[in-house]
Parts: structure tokens; C-alpha cells; sequence
């Protein structure tokens, strides 16, 4: 059945309660808003798949708070997972093919009614409350789906997967003051942070359904996914939702990371955004940017930096920087595991240098592009990344990206933190991790994404090889003890101590080694980016 069908709302009759809720058809579920069908996966774990979790955001909807979907009578089917959220298709490759291998990034979508959401369950679930993991997509806040994500093997380790859509781009966080001036806080954006929040609560709402524990909910994500949970953690909207996170190479609270615009920023980028769609009266810009067709606003919104989008720190969703809440003390302290891969950028390089770019880097070059990209402190990144030191300038440069923009942030996010909760940090380091795109002039090592197809099986790489599988199988095990416990630690696993800013322990996640590391920051040069913590937990 495609998409389309299945959000035709195909309704079948409901079934006698003995067939659907007494221990009878299995597939069946009842949730607050009606009945679903789900199928059978191919391990014997249930999928459910295009479950709307609020009402479109379309029309008069658009650029507003989410609000409740609306009930239904019969069955749903929920066999097939809803479409995207709109963006454009990242088929950049100059053989037209996807930079990403899902499947959201092959074709884009111009459809807003998006929020909808998708359910993995284990082949046993009846009696049981297991721990869920809520997952955010990422992509920038401007591409990506939650059905991008396949949850069997996390799922088969005794938890309940969740993943998610959300507004995307300027439809999920343009901020304008004539979106302000009609909402009850006189601010805009973050409605990509609100459709998240009214994810995790249906999932406090429904869990229970499909054999979930409402009170060990895990919200996690992936770059900007990340960066989102990051975000969640210091919004008192989100209080109580979740109840451990997991930040995987995307960080908002410190130096480097994604942190959030203030406002007043950010409706200036929306007011150039409004201009660049025929929309600049301030006086109608409202009506306007609401009467402008889907597909202008994604080609307006772009795909390649900068047009990366995020949060500001406006709506009541964000009232203060992440880094303010967590010196005031004002954020949901909840465990965390949260680390970064080994050579993030080398992706990055690879695409926008090599591929899309004037290709390879030279000694030349590359000092050319650091001039341009740090000005004053141009001399002081290249005597701490010179040429000479790596064995090509495409990977000096993907050093730099690499400390100031991942694996330092990840650091210093899990060294904040772990002054109030427990913390348990890592680097991801395959250096054959299955590569996404052909990167002839950088090598791509275990670059940004590279673990995820550890977590997530991914028919669009290449198959994990033996020692490949046994390190999923481990990191599998980790994320679901974490979710269960709020401690990855378990029999028969390789031991994963806590961080603490003192020990800067990180554990590494590599095929030949899985042990925790000290030499992390000297690796990846942090004390050239990141200041030190205080005692009292706040960034200097």
C-alpha cells in the first residue's frame, strides 16, 4: 500500500473488543483519537506507521502552535508511513542520486499535513511496560522524516521505538513580528520544537497501547535532532515528557554547537525570508507568507549551508538559552547519553568541497578558505591544523569542522551536564564505517551519520560486515540499557564509566575496541575552541 492510501484514512470496520483489546488480533490497537492496524514485522515485531499525532499544520494552521488531530471512527491503517514534511529532494550528487540515504532525501515532499508519526514495538509486548525511545530526525531542521528510520533492531532489544515528523525549514521556524503580533507570547518559530513536544505527549497519552512505559520515556536524535533534545532539555514546556536523552553529534548548549537565535535575530532573518517570497509589507505579511504556494517556500528555504534552520529563544517553548538555563539551574536534568563521531566533517568536506565544490583542497586553498571563514583568528587555526600535518588539506580542514562544530561541543555539552546528572559520553570511531556518497579525495573514516546504521538497519549502504555487526550488536545493547535503566552497563558488555569533567572519560565505540578513552580532548585540540567549566556548572 503507498502513503497516499494510507492517508486516505482507508477504514475498515472496528472490531469486536475480544478480537482487538482481550488478547485477540495483536495488530490492533486503540489510541485517544481511535483504533489502528499495524503489520507484522519480519522478526515478529509490530509496526505501526502514519499516525497522526496532531492536526495538519495547513491553511490558517500554518506558521501556528499544533493543535489535537481529530478522532476517528473505525480501524486506520497504519501499514505505511505518512509523507514527509516538505523540503526539497537533496539529490545533489552529480549522478543525480541522494546525499543520504533515506528515503525522504531521494524524493522531497510539498505536502505540509506532516505531523504524523511511526511505532516499533518487540515480538512480545502483552503484560510488559518497556522503555521507549522518541526519535528526532536529522537534516538541519530542513529535510529528513521519520520514517527515514527503520527501529527492528532496536525494538528487538526490548523497547518501544518511536520516530517523528516535524515542520521543517521556514514552515517548522520562521520567526516574523507579524507572527509575533498575533500569537498570546508576541513570538514566533520554534514550531518544529512544538510539534516534537505534542509528539512526546501522545506518546505520554498512547505508549501504553503498544506496551510502552510512560515514565521511561528517552528522547533522542541525531544532528540537528540532537541539537533539538539538547533544546528540549532546557524547555519548561517539555517538563516532564522524558525522562533520559541522547545527543548524538549535535549539541545547543555550548561554544560551536547549534544554540538558538534570540528573536529579535531571528525575525530579522524571517523579515529577509518574507522579502525573498514577495512578502515585505509588514502590514499584510502575515496573510501573505500564509497565501504563498509550499513549493516557493521550499525552493526559498534552500538546502545547503547556510540555510540551515533552528530555534530561537522567543515562545514560551524557549524562553532562555540553553547555556542560561542550565546556570540558572532551569532545565529537565534528566541522564544523558551524548557523544560524536570521530571525522564528522570529513562528510561535509567531501560533499561541499569535492563533489559540489572546486574539488580537492591545496595547501594554497586551504589556508585561503580559513582566512575566509575565521578572519582574525585565521593564524592561530591554521597553527593548530596545519596542511603538513595531515596527509591531505581536504583533511585538515575536515579536522577543523570536526573539533569546533561536533566533537568539541559534544564534550563540553557532556562536561556541563554531568555536574547534575549521570552522564555517559562516547566517540563513534569505524574508520570503515559504509560511506553515503563517493568521497575519492577525503576519506571518509567514521564520518557525521556514519553510526547510525549501527542503530537503524539501512538497506541503502553497504552491508556491516562481521566485526561491523558484533559492534551494532553492542551499541544496540548500550542504547536500550540506557533507555531501560539511565545506565548503558550491563552483563556480558564492555564497561562504560561515567563522565565527569575531572575523569573526561569518553568510551569508545570502535569494531577492534570498545573502551573508555582520557585522550579525547588532546585528540581533537578542544582547548583551542572550548573555555573550561566553572564549579558551579555554568561555561565561562
Amino acid at each position: 500500500m503507498t502513503a497516499v492510501a494510507a492517508l486516505s484514512l482507508s477504514l475498515i470496520p472496528l472490531p469486536s473488543s475480544a478480537s482487538a483489546g482481550d488478547g485477540g488480533d495483536p495488530l490492533v490497537v486503540r489510541t485517544s483519537h481511535g483504533w489502528l492496524r499495524g503489520a507484522m514485522g519480519r522478526d515478529g515485531g509490530r509496526v505501526f506507521q502514519g499516525i497522526p499525532f496532531a492536526a495538519p499544520p495547513t491553511g490558517e494552521r500554518r506558521w501556528r502552535p499544533p493543535r489535537p488531530a481529530a478522532r476517528w471512527s473505525g480501524v486506520r491503517d497504519a501499514t505505511a508511513p505518512a509523507h514527509p514534511c516538505a523540503q526539497a529532494p537533496l539529490t545533489l550528487l552529480p549522478d543525480g542520486g541522494p546525499i543520504l540515504p533515506g528515503e525522504s532525501n531521494r524524493t522531497g515532499s510539498t505536502t505540509e499535513d506532516c505531523l504524523y508519526l511511526n511505532v516499533w514495538t518487540p515480538a512480545r509486548t502483552s503484560g510488559r511496560h518497556l522503555p521507549v525511545l522518541v526519535w528526532l530526525h536529522g537534516g538541519g531542521n530542513v529535510y529528513g522524516a521519520g520514517s527515514d528510520y527503520n527501529g527492528t533492531a532496536l525494538a528487538a532489544r526490548g523497547m518501544v521505538v518511536v520516530t517523528v515528523n516535524y515542520r521543517l525549514g521556514a514552515l517548522g521556524f520562521l520567526a516574523h513580528p507579524a507572527l509575533s503580533d498575533e500569537s498570546a507570547d508576541h513570538a514566533s518559530g520554534d514550531y518544529g520544537l512544538m510539534d516534537q513536544q505534542a509528539a512526546l505527549r501522545w506518546v505520554r497519552r498512547n505508549i501504553g497501547a503498544f506496551g510502552g512505559d510512560r515514565n521511561r520515556v528517552t528522547l533522542g536524535g541525531q544532528s540537528a535532532g540532537s541539537a533539538d533534545t539538547c533544546l528540549h532539555i532546557a524547555s519548561p514546556t517539555a517538563k516532564g515528557l522524558f525522562h533520559r536523552a541522547i545527543q548524538q553529534s549535535g549539541s545547543c548548549a555550548s561554544k560551536g554547537g547549534l544554540t538558538a537565535l534570540t528573536l529579535d535575530a531571528a525575525e530579522r532573518k524571517g523579515s529577509d525570508f518574507a522579502s525573498s517570497v514577495g512578502c515585505a509589507d509588514p502590514s499584510t505579511a502575515a496573510a501573505c507568507l500564509r497565501a504563498v504556494p509550499t513549493a516557493e517556500l521550499i525552493r526559498a528555504t534552500g538546502t545547503r549551508p547556510p540555510s540551515l534552520w533552528g530555534a530561537n529563544t522567543g515562545p514560551r517553548v524557549l524562553p532562555r538559552p540553553a547555556h542560561t538555563a542550565w546556570a540558572e539551574g532551569r532545565v529537565n536534568a534528566v541522564p544523558t547519553l551524548s557523544g560524536s563521531t570521530h571525522d564528522e566533517y570529513r562528510y561535509f568536506t567531501a560533499l561541499y568541497v569535492d563533489l559540489l565544490g572546486d574539488g580537492p583542497l591545496t595547501p594554497a586553498s586551504y589556508a585561503a578558505l580559513i582566512r575566509l571563514q575565521y578572519g582574525d583568528r585565521a593564524a592561530a587555526v591554521l597553527g593548530t591544523y596545519p596542511a603538513s600535518a595531515y596527509p591531505s588539506p581536504d583533511l585538515s580542514y575536515s579536522a577543523v569542522g570536526t573539533d569546533q562544530r561536533f566533537a568539541c561541543p559534544a564534550r563540553a555539552d557532556s562536561r556541563l551536564y554531568s555536574g547534575r546528572v549521570p552522564v555517559y559520553a562516547y566517540e563513534f570511531n569505524d574508520p570503515e564505517a559504509p560511506p553515503f556518497i563517493p568521497a575519492p579525495h577525503t576519506p571518509q573514516g567514521a564520518f557525521h551519520a556514519s553510526e547510525l546504521a549501527y542503530l537503524f538497519p539501512m538497506d541503502a549502504v553497504r552491508p556491516l560486515t562481521p566485526a561491523q555487526r558484533r559492534l551494532s550488536a553492542t551499541m544496540t545493547a548500550y542504547w536500550a540499557r540506557f533507555a531501560a535503566t539511565g545506565n548503558p552497563n550491563g552483563p556480558g558488555a564492555p564497561a562504560w564509566p561515567r563522565h565527569t569533567a575531572a575523569g573526561d572519560r569518553i568510551q569508545v565505540l570502535a569494531p577492534d575496541r570498545i573502551a573508555p578513552t582520557t585522550g579525547f580532548a588532546a585528540d581533537h585540540h578542544c582547548a583551542f575552541w572550548q573555555p573550561s567549566p566553572t564549579p558551579g556548572g555554568a561555561m565561562q
